[in-house]
């Protein structure tokens, strides 16, 4: 398992390459503060008050990172009455990396972008370009998916079964 502020600084720069929201971000980071060995159980509540968001909001965090593969859960019962879930991370070091390498790199390029906007004094500004070497390094880092996420087998092997727990998060 990767390093919590490894992890920390990946959602930071999911929403710095605009992959996600801030409030998702939050919701990603107050999330990773109950990261143990064996998983978090946090509520929806907790997370809310610690994110700032409210619950509707990370339901719908925690759903989009279910099926971008990023979290797993499971649904901790007694009896009929469920307590808790739990939450396990299961994005890929080798894309944390990658996404990580490409902050760097969009940094290198807004620096010297910025440096040749100053050294030639020209009118205007150079967030048009940034944006655009953002949209390139971010187009190189996101290649198609080898591999289905575990909600996407779900959906092709039962689709039915899929939407149901899609509707119930």
């Amino acid at each position: 398992m990767l390093p919590s502020f490894r992890l920390k600084a990946f959602f930071e720069t999911l929403v710095q390459f605009r992959r996600i929201t801030p409030h998702q971000g939050r919701v990603y980071q107050a999330l990773l503060s109950y990261f143990g060995s064996k998983g978090c159980f946090p509520s929806h509540s907790t997370l809310a008050v610690e994110s700032g968001v409210s619950e509707r909001t990370v339901r719908n965090a925690l759903r989009e990172a279910r099926m971008r593969g990023w979290i797993t859960w499971t649904n901790k019962r007694i009896g009929r009455r469920q307590t808790s879930n739990v939450y396990q991370i299961t994005v890929s070091s080798t894309y944390v990396n990658e996404v990580l390498n490409g902050l760097r790199q969009l940094k290198r390029k807004s620096a010297e972008i910025s440096q040749f906007f100053r050294r030639q004094n020209l009118p205007g500004s150079p967030y048009f370009y940034i944006k655009r070497a953002s949209q390139t390094i971010w187009r190189r880092i996101e290649k198609p998916p080898k591999e289905l996420t575990p909600w996407q087998k779900l959906f092709r092997d039962n689709p039915e079964a899929a939407m149901a727990q899609y509707r119930a998060l």
